[in-house]
């Protein structure tokens, strides 16, 4: 039995350990160093997939009209651009340049600055934390069961955690994207042109409140083995 047991928690671990692997490769490591997130890396550091420039999904706003009729012939782009002693700026505002994708409504920042970088990967390295944390609660249960200590108190309060890193964290992060993609949007020379296409998915509120019904159930698991433990 322990040998089925020390087997099952070393492909546990591993599992988790793979997983967090990837977030930090395939997440973190882009995000904090490659041109499409922070830029850390200043172009040394190697990024395992290409990075496009930085996008938000946007909708017409009120200016979205003028500017489209504006775009003559049809070919032209709705944001059109201009090279000055500044370098390539928006052709009307003379701000730096952007790009909008027709009909996917994705406006691509081609040249945005620290402050928008920052606004832009900000909720991606926090939703990329969150997964590390359940991840590493996760482990922490893991260990737990060759000393077959895994109906414990201490196990319930970590699954209560989970689920609110999922249900509360993951709503949260929702909602930072929409507020920082506004603001990158407001500075950029899409304002009053495009704003933000505001969506939230209530899949986290759903798997957090299974995870927290479940950690309900492990409490009183853990309730029940204090009682007939007081018992014997």
């Amino acid at each position: 039995m322990n040998t089925t047991v020390n087997a099952s928690v070393r492909l546990l671990l591993a599992l988790t350990g793979a997983a967090a692997a990837a977030v930090l490769v395939l997440g973190v490591w882009p995000t904090v160093l490659g041109p499409a997130g922070l830029e850390l890396g200043r172009g040394l550091a190697p990024m395992l997939t290409p990075q496009p420039a930085q996008t938000v999904t946007v909708r017409p706003d009120d200016g979205f009209a003028a500017r489209w009729q504006a775009a003559v012939p049809a070919t032209h782009p709705v944001f059109a651009w201009q090279d000055t002693a500044d370098g390539t700026r928006d052709a009307v505002t003379g701000l730096p340049p952007v790009e909008l994708a027709t009909p996917t409504m994705v406006l691509s920042i081609l040249e945005p600055g620290w402050p928008d970088r920052l606004r832009l990967a900000g909720p991606d390295l926090a939703a990329q934390a969150l997964i590390l944390a359940v991840l590493w609660l996760l482990r922490r249960i893991v260990r737990t069961m060759p000393a077959a200590e895994v109906f414990t108190a201490v196990n319930a309060r970590r699954i209560v955690l989970i689920g609110l890193l999922v249900a509360v964290g993951g709503s949260a992060v929702q909602l930072l994207g929409y507020a920082a993609d506004k603001a990158v949007i407001a500075r950029s020379a899409a304002a009053g042109v495009v704003d933000v296409a505001f969506s939230f998915s209530v899949a986290p509120l759903a798997i957090g409140a299974i995870v927290l019904l479940l950690a309900e159930v492990f409490r009183q698991g853990v309730r029940l083995r204090a009682d007939v433990d007081g018992l014997v």
